[in-house]
């Protein structure tokens, strides 16, 4: 089903509403540069044309760094533009509607938020696993407690025990403060938002972050 390449080490949530010093363009290519590796269009005010023009912008800049452009929530957006996939949450359409949707290369991925949610997931129809919300955030309203790193380790086991090879991610509240106890979990990469689309310099929060991804990989002896 997956013939694509998907590396979700370094994840933005682009979200225009908090791309206030900044367009959305400006603060995907400053994050690429600096080592994002995955980048979604999350937006709850744009309109349907105004979220479409805005996916398309972002997939025409990104082509040449084969960057995947995931939407959030909206298939009909996904569908209606050249984007590599959708993200779910659990109030969304199902993931195998998706599926049947978007056709069996798009990449789909879910977030979980707790254990049930977690042994209840479709994941031999999914891309990757989303884990949050594990640090309080203001970029989105969650209507429940931030998980914590314990419980993010112990969702993670779950998937883990499931499928050993589907990437997961953590996602929620990190930041340059936070990101090295995440990574200690042994997630697959980490999601941000605020982070990157509030920051001063995208480039170089992202290459921070970057540095601490690549400093967390398990070190490889030689036999």
């Amino acid at each position: 089903m997956k013939n694509h390449s998907f590396d979700p080490s370094l994840y933005l949530v682009a979200n225009p509403e908090q791309c206030i010093s900044r367009s959305v363009a400006d603060t995907v290519c400053g994050a690429v540069q600096g080592g994002v590796t995955a980048v979604q269009i999350r937006s709850k005010s744009l309109n349907t044309k105004d979220f479409i023009n805005l996916v398309d912008e972002t997939v025409q800049i990104l082509a040449s760094d084969a960057i995947p452009v995931i939407v959030n929530d909206r298939i009909d957006v996904a569908t209606a533009t050249k984007a590599s996939g959708v993200h779910l949450g659990q109030e969304d359409i199902s993931v195998s509607q998706a599926r049947q949707a978007i056709g069996t290369t798009s990449i789909i991925g879910l977030t979980v938020r707790s254990v049930q949610e977690a042994e209840d997931a479709p994941l031999d129809l999914l891309d990757y696993i989303s884990i949050g919300g594990v640090f309080a955030t203001q970029s989105k309203q969650n209507p429940d407690p931030p998980i914590g790193v314990d419980k993010l380790q112990i969702i993670l086991g779950i998937i883990r025990s499931r499928n050993p090879d589907l990437p997961v991610i953590a996602i929620s509240g990190i930041n340059e403060s936070n990101i090295d106890q995440v990574l200690t979990t042994g997630v697959d990469g980490i999601a941000v938002v605020s982070a990157i689309c509030e920051s001063k310099n995208p480039r170089r929060t992202a290459r921070q972050l970057r540095d601490s991804i690549e400093s967390n990989k398990p070190s490889t002896v030689a036999a």
